[in-house]
């Protein structure tokens, strides 16, 4: 039983009620309800089902990292088939891709599902990416809800930041360099899977990545705009990127999201895919004077200093000492204002971890009372030296040896 079916009549009124007319109408009440339950059902399992996907491990290696943010269409409750990925090709070679299956519901995110593993399985098998889009053409060929499906596929090797990468009628990477601007790869394109244009051949281009590069892979849904040319999305989004050049990944992701689905943005699930190409053990970010600014940054570093191997009692007390002075640079040297901007960078040299936080800001000698005060005391503590420069704007200089004996 759904559930029950209560009418009330005024007895003042003449007339009878219809026996027939009252069972038909809860009929087709409860074939309703019935119907709206299954589709609840439905889109339960697809949420589950690409949640589970989208939440895969990824790998860990020093000289790379990878943020990843996934929004869905905010016209409509049903899941899509958008996805993204990352993995170990072979040593040394990790693999990254973003695709995008047409429909919505269970059927596309099963095609969706099978589409991830076809091309994880290929990519490790090392055929390259123009070879692995061949395979997948096979593939779709007997997956009809797969056909049309539009994917990047890179390869980047962590060793000499050699990018190999082919796009089958998606959207082209974005590249951003370290010191120039942004740039579109529209190299290496031919169709979408299972269509005419895609047995023309399968091509892919290749470059090398500087070290600080930023790569961006997406679904069309970031860029598309009704009643707009989608190259206004594309320019859009390359000024998005470049304002927040120095923003941390993690962050960086969830901004630009924002940024580009505000107002008419959000009618179609988005993918977004950034990896930073690092290739030496510094870490450099420059966050808002904001507190809201300090989760994300202390996430961030923690990951950074674990793919080091920095052991989990040092990590947190690094963390620790670089929140705390960004947090003082936030209230002392901004007074909260939100313009300014703090800029951290943390190296590792040996068994030594060097950490820098600077700002623009004016310096206040920090007035201590019996709950506040006492950041740096606390840096003092965990850190092996702590210097103050107070000249243009402040900079605190901290170094911590590992593997040093607790105090």
């Amino acid at each position: 039983m759904i559930g029950t079916l209560l009418l009330a009549g005024d007895p003042a009124v003449p007339g009878r009620t219809d026996p027939e007319f009252l069972l038909d109408l809860a009929d087709r009440a409860g074939l309703a309800l019935d119907n709206a339950r299954l589709a609840e059902q439905d889109r339960e399992v697809a949420r589950t089902l690409q949640r589970s996907l989208l939440a895969s491990e990824r790998p860990i290696d020093a000289r790379f990292h990878v943020a990843t943010v996934y929004r869905p269409a905010v016209k409509t409750l049903e899941v899509g088939g958008d996805w993204y990925d990352t993995f170990l090709t072979a040593s040394g070679s990790v693999g990254l891709v973003v695709g995008d299956v047409v429909g919505r519901g269970i059927r596309a995110a099963s095609a969706m599902g099978q589409l991830r593993s076809a091309v994880r399985a290929l990519a490790k098998a090392q055929c390259g990416p123009a070879t692995v889009l061949q395979y997948m053409d096979d593939f779709v060929a007997t997956l009809e809800a797969g056909q049309m499906t539009t994917l990047a596929y890179a390869e980047l090797a962590l060793d000499t930041g050699r990018l190999r990468y082919a796009c089958a009628g998606h959207p082209p990477p974005l590249l951003l360099p370290p010191d120039t601007s942004p740039r579109y790869l529209w190299e290496g394109r031919s169709g979408p899977l299972g269509t005419r244009a895609a047995s023309r051949g399968r091509r892919e281009a290749e470059l090398t990545l500087p070290r600080g590069s930023r790569l961006l892979l997406y679904t069309d849904g970031l860029v598309e705009r009704r009643g707009e040319r989608i190259d206004q999305g594309f320019n859009r989004l390359a000024e998005v990127v470049t304002s927040r050049r120095e923003t941390p990944l993690a962050s960086l992701v969830e901004q630009v999201s924002d940024a580009m689905l505000a107002g008419e943005g959000g009618h179609d699930d988005t993918c977004l895919l950034a990896l930073a190409f690092d290739g030496a053990p510094r870490y450099h970010c420059e966050v808002p004077a904001e507190v809201a600014a300090l989760r994300p940054l202390r996430g961030e570093l923690d990951d950074w200093l674990m793919r080091y191997k920095v052991p989990e009692t040092e990590r947190y007390a690094i963390v620790l000492a670089c929140s705390e002075a960004v947090a003082n640079a936030i209230e002392h040297g901004y007074l909260g204002n939100p313009v300014g901007r703090v800029r951290v960078g943390v190296t590792i040299d040996g068994n030594i971890v060097e950490l820098r936080v600077s700002d623009s800001g004016q310096w206040r000698a920090p007035r201590p009372s019996a709950d506040r005060g006492r950041g740096m005391a606390l840096m003092g503590r965990l850190m092996d030296d702590l210097v103050v420069d107070c000249g243009e704007g402040t900079t605190v200089l901290m170094r911590r040896r590992l593997g040093r004996s607790a105090r």
